[in-house]
């Protein structure tokens, strides 16, 4: 006898041992209970068989556990809910080690028959539902319309009982069917509204983090569909706004979901947005109000930029918020302004290459200004074409966006003669003045 199947005559002979050890502590119990059977006899078939299931299925032995349970499955269905959580665990084994996929689907069925009669005899359908559809959409993905039915049927049914995972995998199966055409941009969107509603309801009562990390997955999805479109968007919304102006969740929704998507030029965002700042003031908030009007009224977009980098505590939200209000001190020519936001977003976010961007922008802008002569307000160029090759120095991704500004910038600097006058050359240390007042080198253009 091989080594092998010694260890599995070895574990069933331990099991038999300890069935005959729990049959006879248990007897009482289960020789009363008509659940196990209508006599003496098949209430203690269907206790040994029972005990025999739950044993093998302790130690992954699937196949061995198969015959016990199929017995309890058939004759004593009510006498244990193990029937059907060790029932789903061996049919899924069956179907995983299938020779071919006519006998996986024979088991499949079985597995979707037996969930049925979970709910038979021990209800909990919005539950048991979650899992068929979960189940049929992971073994025969093609029959995702069969599925999805079955996860809105279970969410339906348990509102904010709901398993995150049903919840992740009906968005999942809705996002399928409007990709494959089977189902308009509109409805998707609505499945989308409706389980981020429930999520955030059943967060209200939990602070669970897979809840959390389930809203996530879900706000991910929607935002890769592709179905994001303004129109559509703010023709589901703009009703429960009128409806419900005051409801905070649903404006902090809207805010979130117009922001993502490239519609926060909308009347509904800008509308939203500002009865979400009177309930709710908040950096968040702030920024958006600043992004509404930044295209309007500089004056208040600062205004509110200002507010939001104040309130944020978050570095990382609170450095794009203080590039944010620069930009807006840059549009209004206010540069000493721009340098300092910048600075301070650098100091929140040491790799943002924007920021030192901006400040080359903001001291490029200032050259016709800064100096007593052409040769000085080119020299600021220097101290602009500094700031850009920091940017690309520490946030590779704006190494494009940086070289060329470089070159643009570089074409302009103080040519040999220019410099050779001034008793300069290239190498030489040199300070901007003005409100710049900065020290660089001295780099010249060659023609």
């Amino acid at each position: 006898m091989g080594l092998k199947m010694k260890s599995v005559v070895d574990k069933v002979v331990l099991i038999i041992i300890s069935l005959q050890l729990a049959l006879a502590v248990n007897a009482q119990a289960y020789l009363q209970n008509p659940k196990y059977g209508d006599d003496e006899k098949e209430r203690k078939e269907c206790a040994s068989n029972l005990s025999t299931m739950a044993e093998f299925v302790k130690i992954n032995m699937y196949d061995y556990a198969y015959d016990a349970w199929k017995k309890c499955y058939t004759h004593c269905p009510g006498s244990s809910k193990n029937i059907f959580i060790y029932g789903a665990k061996i049919l899924k084994h069956k179907i995983e080690n299938a020779a071919n996929q006519d006998e996986a689907d024979i088991w499949l069925d079985t597995l979707m028959q037996m969930y049925d009669k979970r709910v038979e005899n021990f209800n909990q359908e919005y539950y048991v539902l979650g899992m068929k559809g979960i189940d049929l959409l992971k073994y025969k993905p093609d029959s995702i319309q069969r599925g999805y039915g079955y996860l809105r049927s279970s969410l339906e049914l348990g509102k904010e009982k709901s398993e995150e995972a049903v919840c992740i995998t009906f968005i999942q199966a809705s996002n399928v069917l409007f990709k494959s055409n089977l189902k308009p941009a509109s409805e998707f969107i609505n499945d989308y509204v409706y389980v981020g509603d429930l999520l955030n309801s059943k967060l209200k009562v939990t602070s669970a983090p897979e809840c959390q990390s389930a809203l996530g997955n879900v706000e991910a999805i929607f935002a890769e569909s592709g179905a994001a479109d303004c129109e559509a968007l703010i023709n589901i919304f703009a009703p429960r706004y009128n409806d419900s102006p005051g409801d905070i969740d649903l404006l902090k929704n809207i805010t979130n979901l117009l922001d993502k998507t490239g519609c926060n030029e909308s009347e509904l965002f800008a509308q939203a947005s500002e009865s979400l700042y009177k309930l709710e003031p908040s950096a968040k908030a702030a920024y958006l109000i600043g992004v509404i009007f930044e295209k309007k009224d500089y004056a208040k977009s600062k205004q509110y930029y200002s507010m939001a980098a104040k309130q944020e505590t978050n570095p990382d939200d609170k450095a794009n918020y203080l590039y944010k209000l620069g930009y807006i001190n840059f549009r209004m020519e206010n540069f000493a302004e721009t340098r300092s936001n910048a600075l301070e977003a650098i100091s929140c976010k040491p790799d943002f290459g924007d920021a030192y961007i901006l400040i080359g922008s903001a001291y490029a802008a200032s050259s016709s200004s800064c100096g007593a002569d052409k040769f000085e307000k080119d020299a600021v160029y220097w101290a602009a074409v500094d700031k850009f090759i920091n940017a690309k120095n520490i946030d590779p991704s704006v190494a494009d966006k940086a070289n060329e500004q470089i070159s643009k910038y570089s074409a302009a600097f103080p040519n040999n003669e220019e410099a050779f006058f001034r008793g300069l050359t290239d190498g030489q240390e040199y300070t901007v003045g003005c409100w710049i007042n900065e020290k660089t080198t001295v780099r010249t253009r060659k023609n």
